[in-house]
């Protein structure tokens, strides 16, 4: 079975906004190449006991030559963008892609995970070597799509942004029986806005985004008068279910 990791990568220069009342672009687009290398580390370092028979391609697809360079020295494939219009619409033309090159389904992880680890993409793994036609993994308020798996890769089309969890979840269910929504604390953890950095923060596990910040002073800046108030809409650290 031939299986693909896809990573969509826009200009790093540009990552981040969100971030602006905390960190400057210089800091945002080394923030995002910090977390971009981790991604990229662990689905090269995937345990082989979760890919026994499978034949795993690990693709990036990105109009960021900076990007491309390390993927091409992590052993990435590059797909190359000339006008990326959106996440989704770059993730749906790289999964037409491969589909028509022989792959049975892609999973598409996004590059701000500060604390995935190759035994993440393993547990991932589970379901998708059981057969599951699709499996999503719920950001940490429970509405965005942290990883998406669709086989064949053209299931049903991307809907990354606000909501993206129950209209990916809605699609899956119309056009398939084995469709997982899979937990994993590790992976709902995407760093986009200060209330990300403030849980990361709180977490306190070791990984090198947080090294980076704490190097740069983030607890002093987060505890400022000026920083950015925590979103009251949002619930506390529980507000994710434990990994299961």
């Amino acid at each position: 079975m031939i299986l693909a990791v896809l990573v969509p990568v826009k200009d790093l220069s540009q990552a981040k906004t969100r971030l602006a009342q905390l960190l400057s672009a210089e800091e945002r687009a080394a923030l995002a190449g910090i977390m971009l290398t981790g991604v990229l580390e662990a689905a090269s370092r995937i345990p082989a006991a979760a890919l026994e028979g499978v034949r795993l391609r690990r693709v990036i697809v990105t109009a960021h030559a900076p990007s491309a360079a390390l993927g091409r020295r992590l052993g990435f494939e590059i797909m190359s963008e000339q006008d990326p219009q959106s996440e989704s619409d770059s993730v749906d033309r790289a999964s037409a892609r491969l589909e028509r090159e022989g792959v049975a389904g892609v999973l598409r992880i996004p590059l701000d995970l500060p604390l995935l680890a190759p035994e993440d993409l393993a547990r991932l793994l589970v379901p998708i070597r059981a057969g599951c036609a699709a499996v999503l993994v719920p950001s940490l308020d429970g509405t965005g799509t942290n990883a998406l798996y669709r086989s064949p890769p053209t299931l049903f089309p991307s809907h990354f942004g606000p909501g993206s969890l129950a209209l990916h979840e809605q699609e899956a269910r119309r056009r398939a029986q084995d469709v997982r929504v899979l937990p994993l604390a590790s992976l709902a953890l995407d760093v986009d806005d200060p209330d990300d950095v403030r849980e990361l923060v709180r977490r306190g596990q070791p990984c090198p985004a947080l090294d980076y910040l704490r190097a740069r002073g983030i607890e002093e800046r987060l505890a400022r008068p000026d920083a950015p108030a925590a979103n009251a809409s949002r619930p506390a650290a529980s507000r994710f279910r434990s990994d299961s």
